[in-house]
Formats: structure tokens, sequence, C-alpha cells
């Protein structure tokens, strides 16, 4: 296997979950080798859904349409990190969003807590 564009998207969390359900679906299993690929994609499965904490996608789409009404512009990773790990606390959102002190206001990071806090379960 090769890696053409390394850059080339990143994924939520919910994404690669249902990415993993679909494979699941479609794996044929025989083999020694497709056991062991059985046995990753149940491990990763599970560990997913166990952080996942009942997010849905529709949680996540809600999420990202607040995030792009949201006064300060986020970067996509920094999206994808609040939306993988929504911060519940001032310095939690310090260590996702890059320069936090010179970027937000403590208007603005309430204002943010809040919209996370209405979308994630």
């Amino acid at each position: 296997m090769e890696v053409k564009q390394a850059d080339a998207g990143s994924l939520c969390n919910c994404e690669v979950l249902s990415l993993l359900n679909e494979c699941k679906e479609s794996i044929g299993i025989g083999s020694k080798a497709g056991n062991q690929f059985a046995t990753i994609l149940y491990e990763a499965s599970q560990y997913l859904q166990n952080n996942l904490d009942g997010q849905t996608e529709q949680d996540v789409k809600n999420l990202l349409t607040a995030l792009l009404h949201f006064p300060v512009s986020l970067t996509h990773d920094e999206k994808l990190m609040i939306v993988n790990t929504p911060p519940r606390t001032p310095l939690e959102l310090s260590v996702i969003v890059h320069n936090y002190d010179e970027r937000l206001t403590e208007q603005q990071v309430e204002k943010l807590l809040t919209i996370v806090a209405s979308n994630c379960p």
C-alpha cells in the first residue's frame, strides 16, 4: 500500500466509525489475514463507539454549522479537534485553538463553549 496524498483530507471519529462499519459488512473472512483484519476492524470500531459518547452524524453537522457562524474563523484542524474532543472548559479550548489568548475574548470563549455544549451530547 502506498500513500499518494497524505493531506488529502481529515475525517472525524464519527465518519471513521461509519467507514469501519461499512468495511465490516463487506469483509471476506476465511484466510488468516482476513481474520486479523476483522479483529482490527472490531477493536477499532469498539474503541470509537466507546469514545463517541452518543455523538451522531447529525450532531456533527449541527456543530459544524454553528461553528461556521461563529465570529472568529477557526481552521479546519481546530474544528476537527472540537468535534472529536469537545472542550468543556476554557483550558481544554486553549489547547485546541492556536493563539487562543490573541484570537478570542472571554465572551467569545464562553459563547464557543456554549455552542459546543448545546450541540454535543
